[in-house]
């Protein structure tokens, strides 16, 4: 129990009872959303910084801080659909794409803990977090000024494009790291997603060539 309620834990698990709280309030205020969301977003730094700084990193934390991330990101853009879905450019498009991204990582991250892999967000990851809440940002803003919502709709497509590449590169340095092959769940894993990939490195090495 030490290790599942420790305050990095704690402060995720806040995180996602917020997320009900937004989606509530968005409707009737959404002003009052968007600070319950940087309330969200300023947690999840904190979070990981308690975590690393005070030497409490977790399997549990491993796994809940990005379902807190995808849950809250998820429920904040298919809020924003509802908002602007007569918009030229609606943003539900957005919405649909990252849904069916979020959703292929959950089924394999649910595949890969019942086989004992244990994984954990990387730089890319992280990236693709912080456009889109640049870009969600922007768009709160969208109803005062179309110019807003254009730019935060460019913003979060470019998050979406970055999330895309990070899932392809989460999936090939787990697949290499596995040795090319289906865990057998007989033994705990921990990937590093953070290590290269034998092709990284060597068009690593050819770029300074």
């Amino acid at each position: 129990m030490k290790k599942i309620f420790t305050i990095p834990n704690i402060i995720t698990m806040f995180r996602i009872a917020l997320i009900p709280v937004f989606a509530v309030v968005m409707f009737s205020d959404m002003i009052a959303g968007l600070i319950v969301f940087l309330i969200c977003a300023s947690t999840d730094l904190v979070d990981g910084y308690v975590a690393r700084r005070f030497k409490m990193v977790s399997d549990v934390g491993k796994f809940l801080d990005p379902v807190a991330d995808k849950l809250m990101h998820i429920t904040v853009m298919i809020c924003l659909s509802f908002v602007y879905k007569d918009e030229l450019l609606p943003f539900y498009i957005l919405t649909v794409i990252i849904g069916a991204k979020e959703a292929v990582m959950l089924l394999a991250g649910l595949f890969l803990v019942t086989k004992k892999v244990i994984t954990a967000a990387n730089v890319y990851g992280k990236a693709a977090m912080f456009i889109l809440s640049l870009g969600v940002v922007v768009i709160f803003f969208g109803q005062l000024s179309p110019t807003a919502y254009i730019i935060g709709f460019i913003i979060s497509s470019v998050g979406v494009c970055v999330a895309l590449i990070a899932l392809c590169v989460y999936a090939a340095r787990i697949w290499e790291q596995l040795g090319n092959k289906l865990p057998d769940g007989k033994a705990a894993i921990e990937i590093d997603t953070t290590k290269k990939t034998v092709k990284e490195q060597d068009d690593g090495k050819n770029a300074q060539s």
